[in-house]
């Protein structure tokens, strides 16, 4: 029996207060004052989302004066959400809660699939197995979101040579959703990577953020007004076409390549090679993060890849400290190295069909 989001049957304003609620864990009268809904109106809607579960109210905030408030929260038991992202030799299947909690977190060996039905046969085995292992196999699934590396084509297929079980398969989406019998849900890597920054709780206050990849291609995910940009052909934040592969580039890979055998080097800082990958990478970083700022005006900007860490500090270091972005006369983007590890993208793969259940017009 397929499995689906619409027992939830939400209106446009009820998403909304979701999403404040998500964010803000404001008290009633704070969430008529940021949806602009009357108090009469977000009790009706409150009534409602609190009799299927999807939020909860705190305990009582007591104050000095006046009556005592309760605060909204998401409840995160109300249901979940699944994410698998693929490897050379493995898919990662995750589980996480309304809130985006890490329920599970397990790899599946596929080495000798050859077919597209074969591999879904194993997904949806994988899927019952670990549902069943958590004891969730009866709880509500907001739907599967995949993290795949290519282009979108026009036909809705994914354009992913390395990976040629999934390449050129029209609708993918909607024939995963019809394989695996849940709401199916398809981003690539780098839109997964920001879906799951936007989403972790860290960056709470925040709704216009830009995320940029540097790893085996360069990449950037674009979020504004909470929303995800995908652009007239949903290639949007594709800005490895600005680096040409036969020209040096910001990137891990390209970083890899110059190391040879010295990529375990303890002090990268000290190496040739890392010093020559810097002098050209910090310039192109930062003409990308002003290029960001320009365009876009996000309130954040933070880079994650497969980078070390020192080197992603490093970077950002630059690029603060750039004579072009201290002469920038307005307030501009923080900067900051991503807050989740880039290890961790089937938990963002996860949160795409949390991302899609709260928008009201996905």
């Amino acid at each position: 029996m397929k499995k689906d989001n619409s027992v939830f049957n939400l209106k446009s304003s009820e998403k909304l207060l979701l999403r404040l609620i998500r964010q803000y864990a404001p008290s009633r009268k704070e969430l008529s004052t940021l949806s602009g809904l009357t108090a009469g109106a977000v009790t009706q809607y409150c009534r409602k989302l609190l009799f299927l579960g999807l939020i909860k109210e705190t305990e009582k905030m007591v104050k000095k004066r006046g009556t005592p408030s309760f605060h909204l929260t998401l409840n995160p038991n109300a249901c979940c959400s699944i994410g698998v992202t693929f490897s050379d030799h493995a898919f990662q299947l995750a589980i996480v809660d309304f809130v985006g909690n890490k329920i599970a977190n397990e790899r599946y060996a596929y080495d000798n699939i050859v077919q597209f039905d074969e591999l879904c046969q194993k997904i949806h085995s994988a899927v019952t197995q670990l549902l069943e292992k958590k004891f969730l196999s009866e709880a509500k699934i907001l739907g599967i979101g995949f993290s795949l590396s290519g282009y979108l084509l026009e036909d809705k297929s994914i354009s992913s040579p390395w990976f040629p079980l999934l390449q050129n398969i029209p609708n993918l989406a909607a024939v995963l959703s019809e394989k695996l019998g849940y709401p199916c849900y398809i981003e690539n890597n780098i839109n997964t990577v920001a879906l799951g920054e936007y989403y972790s709780g860290l960056w709470n206050d925040i709704d216009d953020m830009v995320v940029i990849s540097l790893d085996f291609g360069i990449g950037a995910g674009i979020i504004s007004q909470g929303k995800l940009i995908r652009g007239g052909f949903g290639n949007a934040g594709e800005i490895g076409l600005l680096f040409p592969y036969n020209s040096p580039r910001p990137s891990w890979k390209d970083l890899t390549e110059k190391l040879g055998e010295d990529n375990h080097q303890t002090n990268l800082l000290d190496n040739t090679a890392v010093k020559t990958w810097l002098a050209h990478s910090q310039p192109q970083v930062l003409s990308l993060i002003l290029s960001a700022i320009a365009w876009l005006d996000p309130k954040v900007i933070a880079l994650t890849g497969m980078l070390p860490q020192t080197l992603i500090n490093q970077l950002i270091d630059y690029v603060k400290n750039a004579e072009q972005l201290q002469n920038i006369n307005r307030t501009s983007a923080q900067l900051s190295a991503s807050k989740i590890k880039f290890e961790d993208i089937s938990i963002g793969a996860a949160i795409v069909p949390i991302y899609h259940f709260l928008q009201d017009d996905e």
